[in-house]
């Protein structure tokens, strides 16, 4: 089964509630009628808070993974997407989870928590290898999995470009609290009072060493199991 993420994003001025609305009540339709094997939304649709330690992201997006158990529909799913006439940069991407939630939910209900969602590319200085070293054997087990208080933990590695032209990524990270204050309070979300400046160090430093740092973004989603 091959698995795609697109990032949908409309005009500027966008509100939320309009974003939410679209998506969930035209867009998802469509998709449906598509017969995806799964369909899954990510909105940004809760609200940033005033101070924050990672820079957040103030444009509105819709985060649509679907996999597809025929493979090679690539080009059909940007199309229907963009049909809003809302920008759409696609990716097909190897997904692994290292820690997981038992989703008890029905779908198209709101998960519960809150995502931070992370689009990475790799330090220019790494190759291709060394980054995924970096990444898959440094950095999730010894610093993501340790530091931050994840409920749901999910790496997209991106494989292809679909459709072409689509700004490069390298991967595409979801990390997932139970609760919102576990993501928007730093002290939280970075081990607690007396590790939380250690952990910061430490967390900057490695994400330095093998990410492209100016070009990172965060954004905070609100997640819909479509069809689980």
């Amino acid at each position: 089964m091959v698995k795609y993420v697109f990032l949908v994003r409309p005009p500027d001025g966008a509100s939320t509630s309009s974003l939410k609305g679209r998506v969930l009540g035209e867009l998802v339709p469509q998709l449906l009628r598509m017969g995806p094997d799964r369909l899954k939304i990510g909105l940004t649709e809760p609200e940033r808070p005033r101070l924050t330690v990672l820079p957040l992201a103030r444009e509105h997006l819709a985060m649509v993974s679907v996999w597809d158990g025929d493979g090679d529909r690539g080009g059909e799913w940007p199309a229907a997407l963009a049909s809003p006439g809302w920008s759409v940069a696609g990716y097909r991407v190897a997904e692994s989870t290292p820690r997981a939630y038992a989703k008890d939910w029905p779908d198209g209900e709101a998960s519960p928590g809150i995502v931070m969602l992370t689009l990475m590319k790799k330090n220019p200085r790494l190759g291709r290898e060394q980054f995924m070293r970096e990444w898959f054997e440094y950095h999730t087990p010894r610093i993501a999995l340790r530091v931050h208080p994840l409920w749901n933990y999910i790496r997209n590695v991106v494989e292809a470009e679909v459709p072409d032209g689509s700004p490069r990524l390298d991967g595409i990270v979801e990390e997932h609290c139970r609760r919102r204050s576990e993501v928007t309070n730093p002290v939280r979300y970075f081990g607690g009072p007396v590790w939380m400046v250690p952990n910061m160090i430490r967390v900057g430093l490695h994400a330095n060493k093998f990410l492209e740092i100016s070009a990172v973004q965060n954004y905070l989603l609100t997640e819909y199991h479509i069809r689980s």
